[in-house]
């Protein structure tokens, strides 16, 4: 849907206003920020996974709402998954699934292989805008791995600088999960960015697994000081980059963030600031703020790494901080440059209900226009007169703004921009689901009966369609936390929040609060770009199954047949008159456990035609490569306390044996995990137990070899997997998923047992007034959390409450 047309209204503040026609000037400057807007339109993407930290051949559930879209929701029919490991951006898994009115639900297994580390899902739509995905959704996840990982690299500073060479070194130690030193592996490696490399070279790790990297200590800046290393051992590869130390350079990066905008002489300003080291994490510290060599305040950083402090900058004085930490009091950082004339923006809490009030005053006589707005469309207007020595109070009634963050920017008598800050409007109407237990703690094989209820801030009863989880809470890291609220009002308009050690941004006012001081400031640099009219420019594509056919190397001259067999559904296409054709998404469709769609040419002379197609998840692949990604820092820092300890190995130790696999070739048990056709044996014999889909040793079930029927329980001859090669005239595609039924444990069974991190999952719950929601708990004892979280008729919504499970 596109933005609906901007809307310029007026109000009354606490001065006298009398109300004027609109002129040109402020018609432009709406109109620009329409158009900024357009040029920044993209549709708003969330999934709810059901925990956030998986084992390799985990089963993951989830459930995707498309909250806002710039195309027609009919368009958007496939979601794509990527599963890509942070250490080195590789994308080790992709999925497709149906996307039906705007949602998607979807469930998988994890591949059996995945080493254990830090990885991202990333969630795409087939809608492509202008030549790139339009909707993107990245969640955070952790893997415990259960597989041994051949290759783990370590990279340390082991010394910063030599005195003797002018050389700093790196050490590098390549060892097993196991901690087994891995012996004469080849690294390749080189230091610089772009077209400023200062060394490469290779070499292989020693018998206990190391390497020194010397690098040359004074010809290392911020522009080249990456250190690229490629470690190859066997068939096993793995890509590292890590960031050189830079001489004299500062231990903590300081930003200030004046509220406003900027400095102005004899104005008293609130300067907000943020403080993190150069891994990016927020740094609890205290400073001393200087005036010239002065001494005049002491300043002091949250746990997060922001603070604030209030100066009435004098003419012609410098402003700078120093830090309090150790080693640190002879490296300044110095405040923005301080300008003789504007005016200061003061708002007292930046989370607002039905109003809004802010503060102005100037350093010179002058008239000002001030709007709310969101980059898209204005709300409210007013123009005052400012004088010097007096302090402007403006009150907005925000009965025309809706929820969420919104702008206020000051524009001069030119209607160019002067001050500007970021404010959440209406934050008690973000609507509350409340998940009742009717108890808090449940023995092992219990039922538990919730009561779900979706009230907005009158406690008036909304409707929703919501997704359930209820995992173990250890499964529920509050560093990889993201709920639907937070990406809805917060992440889609700013990112790079700094960690909340509650997990949930939006439930923190204070911490919003904060956040808005140092989060919002724009530099202003919307008006001064000339857009186009992008309503009639804007491009939409759709990623499909796009092939040709060919005969002997030339293009078709008549259209030409083809199938496809997805499950037992059958359907044909025709190529175009030169062969070229597209797979509609319908012909695609299939079951998670049977993901396979054959693709073939009706032909009786299949060896004359050379059949090529193009799959959507290679284009997905080629953009995950080339976006950067900075993996977000979770942990918080204290300035005052060492973080920086050169150990150097204690002593050597004796080569360790490293244990490689052999292969198992006893015909009683296959490879781990389910087959190319999604066949796997649990370990009480049977094929495709739903009850152990999942688990970390089911196997591939072995061709020839007798096993019990999931629903007969009767045994027969497993006669291998069906899922050929492709031959001439034959493509074998992955089709896009259909969603699968949560498998819901017997509790009566007690031969088999329950040991599933999520023991309740649901994609879809219709809640209308008090709903009532029941699942058993399984074997597994300690904390639980239900977590709750979709979309109501009044917005979006997300609950969450924790049960305890003991054993019998």
């Amino acid at each position: 849907m596109l933005l609906k047309p901007w809307l310029i209204l007026f109000l009354s503040v606490l001065f006298h206003v009398s109300a004027k026609a609109q002129n040109h000037q402020l018609d432009s400057v709406a109109i620009n920020l329409d158009h900024y807007g357009l040029n920044n339109l993209q549709s708003n993407l969330f999934v709810h996974f059901d925990k956030n930290v998986y084992t390799n051949n985990d089963q993951v559930w989830f459930t995707a709402y498309l909250l806002k879209a710039v195309a027609d929701m009919d368009a958007y029919h496939t979601l794509y998954l990527s599963l890509i490991n942070n250490r080195d951006s590789s994308v080790v898994s992709q999925k497709k699934f149906l996307i039906d009115k705007g949602i998607c639900y979807g469930a998988f297994n994890l591949p059996d292989s995945l080493q254990g580390g830090d990885y991202r899902f990333v969630a795409h739509t087939n809608v492509m805008l202008n030549g790139n995905p339009d909707a993107e959704f990245i969640q955070l996840v952790t893997i415990k791995s259960t597989t041994v990982n051949p290759l783990i690299e370590k990279v340390s500073v082991f010394k910063p600088f030599d005195e003797r060479t002018g050389n700093g070194t790196v050490l590098l130690k390549v060892l097993t999960s196991e901690n087994r030193f891995v012996e004469d592996a080849l690294i390749k490696y080189q230091i610089g960015r772009d077209k400023q490399l200062l060394k490469s070279a290779v070499g292989k790790s020693s018998v206990i697994g190391e390497l020194m990297i010397d690098y040359p200590a004074d010809k290392i800046t911020a522009e080249n000081n990456l250190l690229s290393i490629f470690i190859k051992k066997g068939n096993v590869t793995r890509y590292v980059k890590f960031e050189l130390p830079v001489m004299n350079s500062p231990k903590y990066r300081v930003s200030f963030y004046p509220e406003g905008g900027y400095l102005f002489n004899k104005l008293n300003t609130k300067v907000g600031f943020e403080i993190k080291d150069m891994a990016g994490a927020g740094v609890k510290a205290r400073g001393v703020l200087y005036e010239d060599d002065t001494a005049i305040d002491t300043i002091s950083s949250s746990s997060m790494g922001i603070g604030a402090f209030d100066l009435m900058p004098k003419p012609t004085r410098r402003y700078r901080v120093k830090l309090l930490a150790d080693g640190q009091q002879a490296i300044s950082y110095p405040l923005p440059v301080i300008l003789n004339k504007g005016v200061a923006l003061s708002m007292p809490f930046a989370i607002s209900n039905d109003e809004v009030k802010i503060q102005l005053e100037a350093n010179f006589n002058t008239k000002v226009h001030v709007l709310v707005h969101n980059f898209s469309a204005v709300f409210l207007q007013t123009t005052c007169a400012l004088n010097p020595g007096k302090i402007q109070p403006i009150r907005f009634n925000l009965d025309s703004v809706s929820v969420g963050l919104h702008t206020i920017t000051v524009l001069d008598r030119n209607y160019k921009p002067l001050a500007e800050r970021i404010f959440f409007a209406h934050y008690d109407q973000i609507n509350q689901v409340r998940v009742i237990p009717e108890k808090n703690e449940y023995k092992t094989r219990e039922q538990v009966n919730l009561k779900l209820k979706i009230t907005d801030k009158n406690n008036k009863t909304l409707n929703g369609l919501v997704s359930i989880a209820c995992v173990q809470a250890n499964r529920l890291l509050s560093a990889n936390n993201t709920t639907i609220v937070d990406a809805y009002y917060l992440n889609n308009k700013l990112t790079d929040f700094p960690n909340n050690s509650f997990g949930l941004k939006y439930a923190d006012k204070d911490y919003l609060n904060n956040v808005l001081l140092v989060k919002s400031w724009r530099k202003y640099k919307w008006p001064e770009v000339e857009f186009r009219d992008t309503g009639s420019a804007m491009s939409l594509s759709s990623l499909d199954y796009n092939g040709s056919i060919t005969r002997k190397k030339k293009p078709l001259v008549k259209p030409m047949s083809l199938s496809t067999i997805a499950g037992t559904n059958m359907n044909f296409l025709d190529t175009d008159s030169g062969g070229h054709f597209s797979i509609p998404f319908s012909n695609l469709l299939t079951s998670e456990d049977k993901p396979t769609v054959w693709l073939s040419m009706i032909t009786a002379e299949p060896e004359n035609y050379e059949l090529k197609i193009s799959e959507p998840q290679k284009d997905i692949k080629t953009y995950l490569r080339q976006q950067s990604f900075v993996q977000p820092v979770s942990k918080t820092e204290v300035a005052d306390e060492s973080s920086y300890s050169i150990t150097p190995t204690a002593g050597l130790k004796l080569k360790d044996v490293v244990i490689t696999k052999v292969k198992d070739n006893s015909t009683s048990f296959g490879k781990r995990g389910a087959n190319r056709c999604g066949d796997y044996v649990c370990m009480y014999n049977i094929l495709n137990c739903p009850n152990h889909l999942g688990y970390y040793n089911v196997t591939e079930p072995v061709k020839g070899k007798k096993y019990l029927d999931v629903v007969t329980g009767i045994s027969f001859v497993y006669k291998g997997c069906t899922d050929d090669e492709s031959k001439s005239n034959l493509l074998i595609l992955k089709g896009i998923s259909l969603p699968k039924e949560f498998y819901t444990s017997d509790i009566n069974n007690k031969n088999e047992p329950i040991n599933f991190s999520t023991v309740y999952w649901n994609y879809q719950v219709m809640i209308n007034g008090e709903t009532p929601v029941s699942f058993n708990t399984g074997d597994l004892t300690g904390a639980f959390k239900i977590v709750v979280q979709g979309v109501t008729d009044g917005g979006v919504v997300y609950g969450e409450q924790e049960i305890l499970v003991k054993s019998k």
